[in-house]
């Protein structure tokens, strides 16, 4: 903590309990108070005027950051959630414009955050309510002073009355306590602030993207289906909460509780809140000009509000959904000529964002809420094209790393479909974004993982007793009940050995691609070796003795090795005639496949050039498909592809990896190099597609491709901001002047637009 201690020069002042004395001579303390939401405060003179001001804060669990009457910062739910015993992200605010001449007030809200009652497989704070703030301010003269948390503030109970991240906030306005943040409230009732120790994990500025309010939707529908119960309809699942507008008499209790769906009966479904109470209650004041609140220190999964107690009657304005997450900047846009993909798109593109927050998360839903080593795996490439995410899973790398397992999940520390994940995520953030700081740091755990495993499975068939698999593949079982299942349906463990091989294969692939970036050649050959190793063992255990499929037929036995590229290159064809007959023949056109079947099932599908079945299987509406959630009104991807099962939220991102193939494959884009210092754009066409719109927003600029076919003519489209190679789908190409010819229908190209016509 060497930067607290830091000091500023012989000029800097600190305010310590209404004195001034050299700065040197203080450092800032951290303080505690009790209650479930406690308000702290201090106030401090500016006697000259303010060039710049800073603050650096830190509040556990939740804080919200007050000065001068008015929030610090657009930031909610902070601080970021992390390993607090490793280390601890402080976020820093400009606050200069808040800063008034004369006296000030700064105070701080504390919550519970990922407290004791937070799931144990995540990253729980358990100790107390304390932070920690310094302000440092210089002025015009070059002079400066800062004002620290220390013992000399004061600490009081405020409206918040009860706030937990699952089960929702309960705020009683009659409680409040007005211009608690400003100076001159008398706070000479207010209790002394408790000293406590620092939290063990060091303290690092925060680079991660902090979670904003990102989108506010206004309900599209809003229902009574029992006297005062009152449903709104947001018309989109998110995470979040809502905004309430009311009127009424003090004492009045307004309550809203969220869920994914509704009954029959048009009243709440929670079952897929589980133990997630997700309920917030406003206790009014009594304001005759009425009252407007929103919680603080919780969030919900949802698209229905019920909300009961609410004085007179509600209309569409009553409330607004808060959409949050992780403030990543939108850089994919697709868009089709097929109304279905599109929605599959937007669907899967909302459900990444309400999994992500200070972490990667399984569901915004119910009481959960945990990084999803296994998710992330099956739909990083997805979310690294739809969004700026290199930030966001730096920090997710640093937080858990290869080799790493979710707090009391140790046993899952090895598995290849888990923590093996955060070694092709690696990988993926330099192809993307060129960032090998993050490789080269992750770099030695990247092989540690791969190694022990080596080790620990010298015959390179993972066992399966020790995996999950292609997670959550369709129920064919009389549960299953044509899609809409059961309390007691859903089989979600499937071809465990084989797709942890698989995986196993691929991570041993991302380490030697690594050993290469960081300058490691030995490690190169030894670990193309062992993925040599890994693919010819795979091969002798799971391929059949016809050399048609491998292991037990099912989808992703094939598609898995079919998108790898581990099929040997005399059965490849063989192996994919036998896929695409499943898939038209036992499987009547529908997928069968888990998270990783369903993330690489087009890559498989266009590498034995038959995208025709992939699109059968995508405009499919019964039962299991995508169609078939969409259907039964899904804005997002369901945990299973059932609509009831043993385990099931409607809002899991783990599906969601398959529009990584919207881009790659419909619009042909890829990085040649790391950056896309260089790009290959070769579009696949599938029958019956007649146009597709592809961009992604990449760290070297604009990258797109956009094609049509009509009437047997093809004209494609590309916007590149380096030199290209260009495939064109086609024959009798027109190139546009400027194009280099290499071989066929590929050309080179420079930064620019250039349009290619052909017949299709």
């Amino acid at each position: 903590m060497g930067w607290i201690r830091g000091l500023v020069g012989s000029l800097a002042m600190v305010l310590v309990g209404g004195g001034v004395v050299p700065q040197s001579a203080v450092e800032a303390e951290w303080i505690s108070a009790g209650g479930d939401a406690p308000l702290l405060r201090t106030e401090f003179p500016v006697r000259k005027a303010v060039r710049s001001a800073r603050v650096e804060v830190y509040g556990l669990g939740f804080y919200e950051l007050r000065l001068n009457g008015a929030k610090v910062g657009d930031h909610v739910l902070a601080p970021s959630n992390t390993p607090y015993d490793r280390w601890n992200l402080t976020d820093s605010y400009d606050v200069t414009r808040q800063i008034r001449r004369g006296d000030n007030a700064i105070g701080i809200w504390l919550g519970n955050g990922y407290g004791a009652r937070y799931n144990q497989y995540g990253f729980r704070w358990l100790g107390p309510k304390q932070a920690f703030v310094r302000l440092d301010l210089t002025f015009a003269d070059g002079s400066r002073q800062r004002v620290v948390s220390n013992d000399g503030w004061k600490w009081a109970e405020g409206p918040i009355v009860a706030n937990d991240i699952y089960h929702g906030e309960s705020y009683d306005a009659r409680r409040e306590r007005p211009g608690w943040d400003t100076a001159g409230y008398d706070d000479s009732a207010w209790s002394a602030v408790t000293a406590v120790a620092a939290p063990k994990g060091a303290l690092t500025p925060n680079t991660a993207p902090p979670i904003r309010v990102r989108h506010d939707l206004r309900p599209v529908a809003l229902t009574t289906p029992k006297p005062g119960v009152h449903i709104f309809d947001l018309g989109q699942n998110i995470a979040g909460w809502n905004r309430l507008r009311v009127k009424g008499a003090a004492g009045n209790v307004v309550r809203m509780r969220t869920a994914e769906e509704l009954g029959a009966d048009g009243l709440l479904d929670t079952f897929t809140n589980r133990n997630a109470a997700a309920t917030d209650t406003y206790t009014l004041r009594g304001d005759p000009h009425g009252e407007t609140w929103e919680p603080r220190f919780t969030y919900h999964g949802y698209r229905y509000v019920e909300v009961t107690g609410y004085p007179g009657t509600p209309t569409l304005d009553s409330i607004t959904g808060r959409a949050i997450h992780a403030d990543v900047e939108s850089t994919g846009r697709f868009d089709s000529s097929d109304p279905m993909l599109n929605r599959i798109w937007q669907n899967n593109r909302w459900s990444i964002l309400n999994n992500s927050l200070s972490q990667p998360t399984d569901t915004p839903v119910r009481d959960e809420r945990t990084p999803p080593a296994m998710d992330v795996q099956a739909y990083h490439e997805a979310a690294i094209r739809e969004f700026g995410m290199n930030a966001f899973y730096a920090k997710y790398l640093t937080d858990l790393p290869p080799g790493t397992a979710l707090p009391t999940d140790e046993i899952k520390s090895q598995y290849p479909d888990m923590a093996g994940g955060q070694v092709v995520l690696a990988w993926s953030l330099y192809q993307e974004y060129g960032d090998r700081a993050t490789l080269a740091a992750t770099y030695p755990l990247m092989k540690t993982f791969v190694d022990r495993n080596a080790a620990e499975v010298p015959t390179h068939i993972w066992p399966a007793e020790r995996s999950f698999g292609d997670w959550c593949p369709p129920d064919h079982g009389p549960e299953a009940n044509n899609g809409m299942g059961s309390p007691s349906a859903g089989d979600c463990f499937s071809e465990g050995s084989l797709v942890n091989t698989a995986l196993s294969y691929r991570q041993a692939e991302a380490v030697a691609k690594a050993a290469r970036v960081v300058g490691r050649p030995a490690d190169v050959v030894r670990y193309t070796t062992l993925a040599d190793a890994i693919r010819v063992a795979f091969n002798n255990h799971f391929l059949s003795a016809d050399g048609t499929t491998y292991s037990s037929g099912r989808q992703t036995t094939s598609v898995l090795p079919l998108a790898f590229g581990m099929v040997p290159a005399e059965h490849r064809q063989a192996v994919g005639d036998k896929l695409v007959a499943t898939i038209l023949g036992k499987d009547r056109g529908h997928l069968d496949t888990g998270i990783f079947g369903t993330r690489y099932l087009i890559d498989a599908l266009a590498a034995i050039g038959r995208l025709d079945v992939a699109m059968t299987i995508l405009h499919q509406t019964t039962y299991p498909s995508f169609g078939f959630q969409i259907a039964h009104g899904a804005t997002t991807p369901w945990e299973q592809w059932l609509y009831t099962s043993s385990m099931e939220t409607h809002d899991h991102a783990m599906f969601a990896g398959i529009n990584a193939s919207f881009y790659t494959v419909l619009g042909g884009i890829q990085p040649a190099e790391p950056g896309y210092r260089s790009i290959t754009i070769a579009p696949q066409l599938p029958p019956g597609l007649e146009r597709v719109a592809a961009g992604i927003k990449t760290v070297s600029g604009l990258v797109s491709s956009t094609w049509e076919h009509r009437a047997g003519r093809l004209r494609l489209t590309v916007t590149v901001p380096r030199d290209a190679t260009v495939t064109v789908p086609g024959t009798g190409v027109r190139p546009p002047r400027g194009a280099e010819h290499l071989h066929g229908t590929t050309y080179r190209v420079g930064a620019g637009r250039w349009v290619f016509t052909a017949q299709s």
